[in-house]
């Protein structure tokens, strides 16, 4: 099975419930190659959670709820989806990795492979546990740097002092929001009616009988920036990322001002309100509706400028630019001047 098609296989099973259960070897002495994790893949129905900790505190709190895999967020204790294929190609890594290379076995050097103990200050170690309905405590491990050259990296049981190089280059989120489900909203193009500016600088932009995106009222005699600049508008909606997740209540977005109102239509008539707002050069978007109870309405989500501006357009951003005056009058000179008699 290649990695790809592996990848697919777990992506399915955590799907509908299951994950990986994980087996560890660290005293086999058998000569075969060893597997940091044996048999994995053949108990898939008996994980129920998978931690990521560092010395900084929680980085992925990961539990199987109702069926689907939530990221329990520590400072709140609300929960939010999570990418099941970034779990995924995680744990296919931790099942695939084989023991490569015995490192070294000295506390005074662990250092140097990233595989202290977390509660050193100074480690770079990630301890991973992965929790199972069937087991009285859960499966851990340290995952340390990666190799300088090629593919693998450093490991190390907590309670073994042998560290070891695996074949797989094993990788982990750089914050606690890295796999959270993106984009924002669970919608489509083809499920938008309209979006509308509902604040003192409206537009609007409808779907003709093409099923293209088109501004609603156009200016007489204004042409577009450029041929797509519409439906970028709504592609930067459904495809929102955000840096950040806060609660809905956060003081942020309370003193925050908002600078845009966005209203988006769906053609089952189910209506999104879109707010942008900023404070001290942050940006912060919430979303509520009337009609819906989604997981994007408990939030409030910290942008990137970027994409808080694709969200702010007048709609003059959408429209080439007016010919300068001092550009008219002299294109209007040169007329006059080739009608002129020689």
């Amino acid at each position: 099975m290649n990695k790809q098609l592996g990848l697919l296989v777990l992506i399915a099973l955590l799907a509908v419930g299951g994950g990986v259960w994980l087996s560890h070897q660290s005293e086999s002495k058998s000569s075969e190659v060893q597997l940091m994790f044996v048999d994995g893949s053949k108990k898939a129905s008996k994980i129920t959670a998978v931690s990521l900790q560092n010395s900084q505190g929680s980085l992925l709190q990961a539990e199987l709820i109702d069926g689907q895999w939530m990221a329990k967020l520590a400072e709140s204790g609300a929960s939010y989806p999570l990418d099941k294929t970034a779990l995924a190609d995680f744990i296919q890594s931790l099942v695939q990795a084989k023991l490569q290379e015995a490192k070294t076995a000295k506390k005074e050097n662990y250092h140097h492979l990233g595989v202290e103990a977390i509660d050193d200050v100074d480690s770079l170690a990630t301890l991973v546990s992965i929790t199972s309905s069937d087991a009285a405590k859960p499966w851990q491990i340290l995952i340390g740097n990666k190799v300088n050259t090629g593919q693998g990296s450093y490991v190390r049981m907590p309670q073994v002092s042998q560290s070891w190089k695996v074949d797989q280059t094993i990788n982990l989120p750089s914050s606690k929001f890295d796999w959270l489900k993106r984009p924002i909203l669970s919608i489509s193009k083809d499920d938008i009616e309209s979006i509308s500016r509902s604040d003192n600088k409206g537009w609007s932009i409808v779907t003709d009988d093409e099923a293209e995106f088109k501004l609603k009222a156009m200016p007489k005699g204004r042409e577009l920036r450029y041929p797509g600049v519409v439906t970028a508008l709504v592609s930067s909606i459904l495809e929102l990322d955000f840096e950040q997740l806060l609660a809905l209540d956060d003081a942020q977005w309370q003193k925050a001002k908002v600078i845009s109102k966005l209203t988006l239509k769906t053609k089952a008539d189910e209506v999104i309100q879109l707010k942008v707002a900023s404070l001290d050069n942050s940006y912060f978007i919430q979303f509520s509706s009337e009609q819906l109870n989604n997981y994007w309405l408990d939030w409030t989500y910290q942008v990137s400028s970027f994409n808080a501006q694709q969200l702010t357009k007048s709609l003059e951003d959408f429209l080439a630019e007016l010919p300068k005056a001092s550009d008219a009058k002299a294109r209007a000179d040169e007329i006059e001047e080739g009608d002129s008699p020689l």
